[in-house]
């Protein structure tokens, strides 16, 4: 079981040593040094929430809500360190996806 745990040791340095990893990272860095564009962040997350707790509660979104969350969105959008950041996100999940695919596929055989 020690050297099970070692494997998975060694893959989890490989994966945080990644370029998406590190892309990740500096993009992370990028967006902290823009107080302004975390601000958005947030707000956008806060108010996603808002609407998504509305609707889970089946009480009415007002159409000011809707144009609210869809402006903050585009100012988050408007920004060329957010998309690379967004970006950053996607190619890293994607690397994730495709390790657990892998695991998962030689788990299979144990499964059955």
């Amino acid at each position: 079981m020690n050297e099970i745990i070692k494997l998975a040791e060694q893959l989890g340095k490989a994966i945080a040593q990644s370029s998406q990893a590190a892309s990740l990272r500096s993009t992370r860095e990028e967006m902290d040094k823009q107080p302004e564009l975390k601000q958005l962040l947030k707000d956008y997350n806060d108010h996603a929430q808002k609407l998504a707790q509305l609707e889970h509660d089946n009480k009415p979104v007002e159409v000011d809500d809707k144009h609210k969350l869809q402006d903050i969105q585009t100012k988050l959008y408007a920004s060329e360190v957010f998309k690379k950041f967004t970006s950053a996100q996607v190619e890293y999940v994607d690397l994730m996806r495709k390790v657990n695919q892998s695991l998962q596929s030689e788990l299979t055989e144990t499964e059955k």
